[in-house]
């Protein structure tokens, strides 16, 4: 790895070899190395593919260490992977950090979708859900964009979280047939979408045999 690295400064495999460097530092833990092939990677090399991955390990060890405005630092990182590298594997991966830095630090934005001030973790899970269908915590996002939406009180967005939860995770633990059919009769006073949930509330929901004596 270190001949294309010192000796072929040219060579179309340089990014691979500063990412392979960057990771084999990680595993015998040497971290601060590891972050150095990570900068050098993104400053060399800030279009390639690699550079995506890089710039997240990169912003996850940030985050470990005790430096003042970490967290900021990773939003950054995380920011320009989804926006520079939007169709990159790190992209989707990028946004669910994103989102829980953006949680704990309890910062919020003008949304012109429900045209209000709401949290800015609600953007980026709703990113998530909406440009990458396929990503691994689909699941998650749902569940948060669904209770975002609740507590601001757009229960009409919450249902569609929920009701696309249940539709692409059956299987959810997050109860999203029930939840959905709940707010279609409590809030949207809306029965007969209220009935349809309740009969896809799963036998292994604890609210099972509620649903079905709603139905």
């Amino acid at each position: 790895l270190a001949l294309p690295v010192n000796r072929l400064p040219s060579s179309p495999n340089l990014p691979a070899a500063y990412l392979s460097l960057a990771r084999s530092y990680d595993r015998q833990g040497r971290t601060e190395d590891a972050m150095a092939f990570y900068v050098e990677l993104r400053r060399k090399f800030s279009s390639a593919p690699e550079a995506a991955e890089g710039t997240v390990s990169l912003a996850d060890h940030i985050l470990r260490t005790e430096r003042t405005g970490r967290e900021s630092v990773a939003l950054l990182l995380f920011s320009e992977v989804i926006q520079a590298l939007p169709k990159s594997l790190w992209a989707p991966r990028a946004l669910p950090r994103k989102a829980v830095i953006e949680e704990r630090l309890q910062q919020r934005v003008v949304d012109p979708k429900p045209g209000a001030s709401v949290p800015e973790a609600l953007i980026s899970y709703r990113t998530l859900v909406d440009d990458y269908p396929a990503a691994e915590v689909q699941e998650i996002a749902l569940d948060r964009l669904a209770s975002m939406y609740q507590d601001l009180g757009r229960f009409d967005l919450a249902v569609q979280s929920l009701q696309t939860l249940a539709t692409r995770f059956p299987g959810n633990e997050k109860d999203a047939a029930w939840r959905a059919a709940e707010i279609y009769e409590r809030e949207l006073k809306d029965p007969a979408k209220a009935r349809e949930l309740y009969a896809k509330v799963p036998r292994k929901s604890p609210h099972y045999r509620d649903a079905q004596r709603k139905l």
